[in-house]
């Protein structure tokens, strides 16, 4: 059975904080470009994150696009930070282990 979009909004948050980095430093990264500024983004999806939190705890009961839209989020964010070497691409176990 799958997840209901409260329960999928939670695990989301969870694991976005468990697998960002949001405790990084940035002092003298600047490249310029603020469109792909990993400390504005982290800050951007620190902002999301603790809004659906609030949001959650207060009864809302987000859609899922809502859902998705965070993922999407979260996703392109991680992807940038691992291309910029802020998070280091992790090595699969042998023999399909964790």
């Amino acid at each position: 059975m799958k997840p209901d979009t409260k329960v999928a909004m939670e695990n989301l948050i969870r694991e976005a904080r468990k697998e960002i980095p949001f405790n990084l430093s940035f002092d003298g990264h600047c490249e310029g470009r603020c469109d792909e500024c990993p400390e504005k983004l982290l800050e951007f999806l620190d902002i999301d994150l603790s809004g659906w939190e609030s949001r959650l705890k207060n009864g809302d009961i987000p859609n899922l696009g809502d859902v998705h839209t965070l993922a999407r989020d979260c996703k392109e964010i991680y992807a940038i930070l691992r291309k910029k070497g802020f998070i280091k691409e992790c090595t699969p176990a042998k023999n399909g282990g964790v």
